[in-house]
């Protein structure tokens, strides 16, 4: 991903693995998902003291789960359903700029794979996105 270089030269450390799998995806709508939820993570850390982002992932029987963890803003989690919708937003812009499109378009990209996001968090103590996509049949 682009930004993670420029991000991680600026203190946060970026670490990730990886994970094979036979699954049904868009290469490029995989890879929007992705670079939309680093770029969160990235946005959400910049004000954390030892900002730490982890991408992983692992494979169930029938699918393949991709996650993005961070160590930063996080949300309540009454908020869950809100921050996927198209131009929502949960701090102001003047916080953190954006235009409240990323997370609607990480929605739509796994709907058009069959796939779902969902994500958990918790005030101050960061978020962790998941993508589920199936397995190839």
């Amino acid at each position: 991903m682009e930004g993670a270089n420029e991000e991680a030269e600026s203190g946060t450390e970026v670490k990730g693995g990886g994970v094979e799998a036979g699954v049904i995806a868009d290469p490029d709508g995989l890879t929007m998902a992705l670079r939309n939820l680093l770029d969160n993570a990235l946005k959400f850390t910049r004000d954390t003291p030892q900002p730490v982002i982890e991408i992983g992932g692992h494979e169930t029987e029938t699918s393949c789960i991709i996650w993005v963890q961070d160590n930063g803003k996080g949300f309540d989690m009454k908020f869950h359903d809100r921050i996927f919708e198209i131009f929502q937003r949960l701090h102001r812009a003047e916080e953190y700029p954006g235009t409240g499109v990323g997370l609607a378009i990480v929605q739509k990209a796994m709907q058009r794979m069959n796939g779902r996001v969902w994500a958990e968090g918790e005030p101050d103590q960061g978020a962790t996105f998941y993508l589920e996509i199936p397995k190839n049949k």
